[in-house]
């Protein structure tokens, strides 16, 4: 099922964010500041690029760009439980990945697409043709520049409408953070869902963060928190764009590029070519 968002104008995007619960609390970043552990994943090979964790299986799923590919690793990181290649990929520069539940995923593209799949146990082959009943394409407006597109998506089910509400970050030229529904089913996916630009984001991350590399989204707080792999930092969001905080991530790692709770709500932190960065909450 293919979706298609482009061709929107400015004052359409800019509309009422979709909603979301009215409960709000302090920073979730406050609760971190030094990095455990550093683990090699050279079974990745390098590109490693986004990183969600598995909340049914324990297990955290890991992207790779240029490949289409995931790595699926339990806790330990020592080998990957198992190597999913997505074929049929309108693109295949796959940026980020978070899982929404039951089974079902979302991937970004550099293109700036949003699939929508699922990935059944032990299957290590997906068809990620938009044809299909099971996939759902979103295309986001094209940025202005090549390969500065869409770099992170996340996703919370703190919403009064849908099944919850997608953010997307794109990297530059410019930085922009876009919010939609996800339609409660299939059948509703001709309707308005709501695209929008929640707030001016290049103006919040003037001289705070210099590009958007991934993005992940706190329950708990409602908070949004997006990642800088030029600053190589954390910046937490408020529902109306208003920055919580801010967190400079040691530089043990080259280039951070996605970022995810893990079990333990861990910050669970990727960077190319393939290290994963884990800072545990301090207790």
């Amino acid at each position: 099922m293919k979706v298609l968002i482009t061709g929107l104008a400015t004052a359409c995007l800019m509309a009422a964010i979709p909603a979301f619960a009215v409960n709000e609390a302090a920073s979730v970043l406050a609760d971190y500041s030094k990095v455990d552990e550093v683990i090699p994943l050279p079974d990745v090979g390098g590109n490693l690029s986004g990183i969600t964790y598995n909340y049914d299986t324990g297990t955290y799923f890991l992207v790779q760009n240029n490949y289409g590919k995931l790595f699926e690793y339990d806790r330990s990181f020592k080998k990957p439980l198992r190597i999913i290649n997505m074929i049929n990929l309108k693109d295949d520069d796959t940026e980020d990945i978070v899982y929404l539940g039951q089974g079902r995923y979302a991937v970004s593209t550099e293109d700036n697409y949003i699939f929508i799949f699922s990935i059944a146990p032990k299957q290590t082959t997906v068809d990620m043709s938009p044809s299909r009943v099971d996939v759902q394409q979103f295309t986001l407006p094209s940025p202005r520049k090549d390969n500065k597109g869409l770099e992170g998506v996340c996703f919370t089910r703190n919403s009064k409408d849908g099944r919850g509400v997608f953010f997307a970050v794109q990297e530059q030229k410019p930085k922009r953070i876009f919010a939609f529904n996800w339609p409660n089913s299939n059948d509703d996916f001709k309707r308005n869902f709501g695209l929008t630009e929640p707030f001016d984001t290049e103006a919040i991350m003037k001289h705070r963060l210099s590009d958007l590399s991934g993005c992940t989204f706190d329950d708990s707080t409602n908070h949004l928190l997006v990642l800088s792999h030029e600053s190589s930092r954390l910046m937490e969001l408020g529902r109306t764009g208003h920055i919580v905080n801010t967190l400079d991530i040691p530089a043990v790692a080259s280039q951070y590029e996605g970022v995810t709770f893990g079990a333990n709500r861990e910050l669970m932190l990727v960077s190319e070519p393939s290290t994963l960065v884990i800072m545990k909450k301090r207790q």
